[in-house]
């Protein structure tokens, strides 16, 4: 057979070449999903989520006085950024007491 003979293959070679591949999609996956779930990467993933919002939270207060300047109540804040009124209303006080 030439390099430029076409390969023939039946249906039923074609099938088990996909399930081949299925079966290794699928063991890749599985491996995947377990490296994700390892208390390691859960570590990694939740250090990176809190130094992500301690960036957010230092200029918080300074969003939130914006906020309220620009007519928003302490309650559609809290509902936005997902916080409790008690905690807006007391980062403005402390906001407004360092202003």
């Amino acid at each position: 057979m030439s390099a430029q003979e076409p390969v023939i293959v039946t249906a039923d070679e074609l099938a088990q070449e996909v399930a081949a591949l299925v079966r290794r999609f699928e063991r890749g996956q599985e491996q995947q999903q377990a490296l994700a779930d390892t208390a390691e990467a859960r570590m990694m993933r939740a250090a990176k989520a809190r130094k992500e919002w301690k960036a957010v939270e230092e200029g918080l207060p300074d969003l939130l006085a914006e906020a309220r300047d620009a007519g928003w109540q302490p309650k559609q804040i809290a509902k936005i950024l997902d916080l409790t009124e008690s905690y807006v209303y007391r980062k403005l006080r402390e906001h407004d007491a360092q202003q």
